[in-house]
């Protein structure tokens, strides 16, 4: 993981590379999960109806460049959601961003994911999460 990643609060101003980086990503979560392409929404398109702005937002950024490498969205006892930008799989934004929501709700925490998302649901166990219930949808 890069050492020089910060977690801060979502600002307004976040919103465009926040809707680039959740359409990108969920575009290949979908894929990985052999979910169709007409499943596909635009963050834009979809926050409203997603009630993506009733949780608490918060970016993973690099202090260097202040360049925001991923976020994640929460409320009490559920990670609701969470992406990294594709040029990041694998470098620990992902785990930055769990265990910063780990630290900050209550327990237990509720975390969703699509069936297929291996890399998450790999990532997701590493840090100690068990599955709880499997359902279709």
């Amino acid at each position: 993981m890069e050492k020089d990643i910060t977690v801060r609060n979502y600002r307004d101003s976040d919103w465009p590379i926040v809707c680039a980086i959740h359409d990108a990503a969920r575009q290949i979560e979908l894929s990985a999960a052999q979910v169709s392409d007409a499943a596909f929404a635009p963050l834009q398109k979809c926050h409203m109806a997603e009630g993506f702005f009733s949780n608490r937002i918060i970016l993973a950024e690099c202090l260097e460049s202040r360049t925001v490498k991923g976020f994640a969205a929460f409320r009490p006892r559920q990670l609701t959601w969470l992406y990294v930008s594709p040029d990041y799989f694998g470098a620990g934004i992902g785990q930055c961003l769990i265990r910063y929501v780990m630290d900050n709700t209550e327990r237990p925490l509720d975390v969703q994911m699509l069936d297929g998302n291996t890399p998450a649901q790999r990532l997701y166990e590493f840090l100690g999460f068990k599955p709880f219930k499997r359902t279709k949808g």
